[in-house]
């Protein structure tokens, strides 16, 4: 009698420690991100690590003297850098160490403000052992500034966030998912449009952009050759997956879907309109209209009935073939244009000599922002590789065998990648960079595993 109380008193505790198993990893998870970000912090004020020998108190008293200096605040595109850096800091801790979804306590909500405070100062503090880095008290308000927006953002969005990570990345089952992933992508767009956020609304400077060229109204206007298409590709592309997502995932039609895209895009160039850096084209609406039919397309074919059939293995490795073979024409396109390969013995040893080996090295001095719009296009650049490689190929297996082919995803797309920058070595026109091979990298892995968790949740359901 004794015992098998004893067992049915250890179900329910098992099945308790079975719930609770995705609330620790997605701590884990989240104190992984924010140990992530305090790094990112630190190596970006180190940059370019050419460190000079100053006395702790001789450093003390310079930074105290910046601290009781009355900052010169310029609101410029570098000051915004530095509230959006500090965002993430305070809402990563929230995520880590509240896993309720009712209000965080006041206690940890000054934790986690105090830590952006301390991580920005300490940030700043190190500058002052690198000569080629200068400290600024506007740079800690900046980002001080950012993590009392990080806490607001917990405060309106952090539980949503957090409860469709943990049933994205731990497989629980929540209708939700589909559509937080959309709206990710919806916010990476409107990034993409409106980085690097040089803003202005001035009658003068709209006046001076439309006479520069930099607002185009007629469509196609400026398309001179064949190139000019391949340049557009990336505004079809982008909108392809909001046609698929509201053909398959909502039912639309495709006319729905088109309109869709072509009104989105629509929203996004007349906000460019503002962005001093920014051309704002009507063509790229008939673009996006053109990649949410195509995306609706597919998104409305059928699955194939018998997918174990020689016929279908064939049409299907065809479609992925051709599919990859057009993804790798695009990005050698995009970056090894204008094709002026030279040889010459001289040339090709500066360039060696002058490839950035430092992650980030070559973006120190220019604009913040500029320099993430940089790497964020060639993270979404490098995105169709790791979808197609899981869609593919990966979705089929499991266990040791989609191990097998993660890893192996992982060396090819990291041979791919340093194919395409050692390539730009003998291109006079472009800079091969470590950075920009990281980013590509972490573009596949990134469309790679998102892919491969959509297509998990899929197989599940079925």
């Amino acid at each position: 009698m004794k015992k098998s109380q004893c067992v049915n008193l250890s179900q329910p505790n098992r099945h308790l420690d079975v719930l609770m198993y995705p609330d620790r990893k997605i701590r884990i998870f989240f104190l992984f991100l924010l140990l992530a970000h305090a790094c990112f912090i630190i190596y970006g004020s180190l940059v370019p690590f050419s460190f000079e020998s100053v006395p702790l108190s001789r450093a003390w008293t310079e930074f105290t003297a910046v601290l009781t200096t009355p900052p010169a605040v310029y609101f410029n595109a570098n000051l915004l850098a530095n509230i959006l850096i500090g965002i993430p800091g305070p809402f990563l801790i929230l995520g880590a160490f509240h896993a309720k979804d009712s209000r965080p306590p006041v206690l940890l909500l000054s934790a986690a403000f105090f830590y952006s405070a301390l991580l920005a100062s300490a940030a700043e503090f190190l500058q002052l052992f690198t000569p080629l880095r200068m400290t600024a008290l506007s740079d800690i308000l900046a980002q001080t500034a950012g993590g009392f927006l990080g806490l607001l953002a917990w405060l309106w969005a952090g539980p949503y966030i957090r409860t469709m990570l943990k049933a994205l990345i731990f497989r629980e089952q929540n209708p939700g998912t589909a559509n937080f992933l959309f709206l990710c992508y919806t916010v990476v767009l409107l990034f993409l449009y409106v980085l690097p956020l040089d803003l202005s609304a001035r009658p003068g400077s709209l006046y001076n952009q439309f006479e520069s060229g930099q607002i185009l109204l007629m469509p196609f206007a400026h398309w001179s050759s064949l190139f000019d298409l391949f340049h557009s590709l990336p505004s079809i592309l982008l909108w392809v997956p909001v046609g698929w997502f509201l053909v398959r995932g909502l039912g639309w039609p495709l006319p729905g879907a088109m309109l869709v895209a072509a009104a989105g895009a629509a929203c996004l160039e007349f906000l460019q309109i503002f962005v001093l850096s920014r051309t704002t084209d009507t063509t790229n609406i008939i673009l996006a209209a053109t990649g949410g039919l195509t995306g609706g397309f597919f998104g409305r074919s059928k699955h194939i009935q018998n997918p174990g059939t020689a016929s279908a293995s064939r049409k299907k490795a065809l479609w992925c073939g051709a599919l990859f073979s057009g993804w790798l024409a695009f990005v050698l396109i995009i970056f090894w244009m204008p094709f002026t390969f030279t040889f010459e013995q001289e040339f090709l040893k500066e360039r060696i000599r002058e490839i950035g080996l430092i992650p980030f090295q070559l973006y120190l001095g220019k604009p913040y922002l500029h320099s993430a719009l940089n790497i964020l296009s060639n993270i979404v650049y490098f995105l169709p590789m790791g979808i197609l490689f899981s869609t593919c190929l990966t979705r089929h297996l499991s266990g040791p065998g989609a191990r097998a082919m993660s890893l192996l995803f992982l060396i090819l797309v990291g041979l791919v990648a340093g194919i395409i920058e050692f390539g730009q070595v003998f291109i006079p026109e472009r800079y091969p960079d470590i950075t920009d091979w990281l980013c590509m990298v972490a573009g596949a892995m990134l469309g790679y595993n998102v892919t491969s968790l959509v297509w998990k949740k899929v197989h599940r359901r079925q």
